[in-house]
């Protein structure tokens, strides 16, 4: 969910097109590397006031998966540095030099998913983590899953009528139409075969193991794919500032929050889940299906709602067995309670974690906003300490 201190319905706050063409300019598409535009509204019109210098210069490529289902997902890979690739290449390469060499893939590949109402460029703590990886010859994988932006018109195969009604999966064909989903709209559950396509296609650009990286919503995602699954290609977990939506949604109700669940389970069973609550019900536009799927007590959502507003033992976060980085910051964040002790109830739910890391980023919002650097040393640190196992004192974090 989109939590960056903003209390309006819709969040104005950060203009599409400013990302857009920061995205294209850090991805070396834009012809000015490490650069972004200020844009200011003049009449209802968008024009550039400045372009400066606040990302770092990364070398990207726009890519697209299909999933199971036939849903087209837009993301962004970016593969190793040259230099970071080049060691790699002479560290394994073996036997007399026989010419030119086909660059190495990086054994590692973090896939990172967006949370609720995000997408795969928005925040821009993205462009520094790519970075770091890019340096430590690592591949990184920004993708939208179905629940990006508010609502989104989602291309969509259509299956063959051989594969209807029976129990074989689904094979996309080359006739497509439009669903419209986007974070509105999404089941929850829904995620799992998202996740999987862009796992899948870490694996087919060269990665042997991949870490997944979760943000806000993304970070449930995150956690639910890999306890439903047990990917074994999943070798870590990063949870960047885990929602308790839960929690947050019964402190934004208060005494209504029963009153409006009812309310969206009733408009759900008579088939009017698609329609969206009212500014009064929620805050954020949802529609009622989806505002009962995240806060039912059955819900995935469920998993971080440390605070125990509705959950009292959390299976999930018991079931993980890959290292794991918790961070949050300290500014408007997405749960409830101090920071620290969020972290630590996080912690002591991975009974069977193998190595937990937790780290609070003083002064940092849910969106890492204005301190992208300080988030960028701690995943540097950490990918070191998990890809290479080199230690790095330059960041400085809680020792859980």
């Amino acid at each position: 969910m989109r939590r960056d201190g903003a209390k309006r319905r819709f969040d104005c706050s950060t203009n599409h097109e400013e990302q857009c063409v920061r995205l294209l300019c850090s991805s070396g598409m834009g012809g000015a590397a490490g650069r972004t535009a200020t844009f200011a509204e003049t009449n209802g019109k968008g024009r550039i006031l400045a372009v400066t210098k606040t990302t770092p210069a990364i070398n990207g490529e726009f890519v697209r998966v299909v999933t199971e289902d036939g849903l087209e997902l837009n993301g962004l890979y970016v593969g190793p540095s040259q230099n970071a690739r080049a060691k790699r290449q002479k560290s394994e390469s073996a036997g007399p030099d026989s010419g030119p060499k086909p660059p190495v893939p990086g054994p590692f590949c973090l896939v990172h998913v967006h949370g609720w109402d995000g997408n795969f460029y928005e925040n821009r703590f993205i462009d520094h983590a790519a970075a770091v990886c890019g340096r430590l010859g690592i591949g990184f994988v920004s993708g939208n899953n179905r629940g990006h932006d508010y609502v989104a018109d989602v291309l969509r195969s259509r299956t063959s009528q051989k594969a209807k009604g029976k129990s074989q999966k689904a094979k996309p064909t080359d006739r497509f139409d439009y669903v419209q989903i986007g974070g509105m709209y999404e089941k929850l559950a829904d995620c799992v075969p998202d996740i999987k396509a862009w796992v899948d296609f870490a694996v087919g650009r060269g990665a042997k193991r991949v870490i997944l990286q979760g943000h806000s919503h993304g970070a449930i995602k995150a956690t639910h794919y890999l306890t439903t699954t047990s990917d074994p290609r999943v070798c870590g977990l990063i949870l960047l500032s885990p929602s308790d939506d839960m929690g947050l949604a019964r402190r934004q109700l208060g005494e209504r929050f029963s009153w409006v669940l009812s309310r969206a389970r009733e408009m759900t069973s008579k088939g009017s889940g698609r329609k969206l609550l009212s500014d009064r019900d929620f805050s954020y536009p949802v529609s009622a299906a989806t505002f009962f799927d995240c806060h039912n007590k059955d819900s995935i959502t469920g998993v971080f709602n440390v605070s125990r507003t509705d959950r009292r033992e959390f299976p999930e976060l018991a079931s993980i067995r890959v290292p794991a980085l918790v961070a949050v910051g300290t500014v408007e964040e997405a749960f409830i309670g101090k920071p620290d002790k969020y972290v630590e109830e996080i912690r002591t739910c991975m009974v069977n974690c193998p190595s937990f890391t937790g780290a609070v980023v003083e002064g940092a919002p849910h969106n890492y906003l204005g301190r992208e650097t300080q988030l960028a040393r701690l995943l540097e640190k950490w990918l070191k300490s998990r890809t290479q196992g080199v230690k790095d004192s330059r960041t400085r974090e809680k020792s859980w």
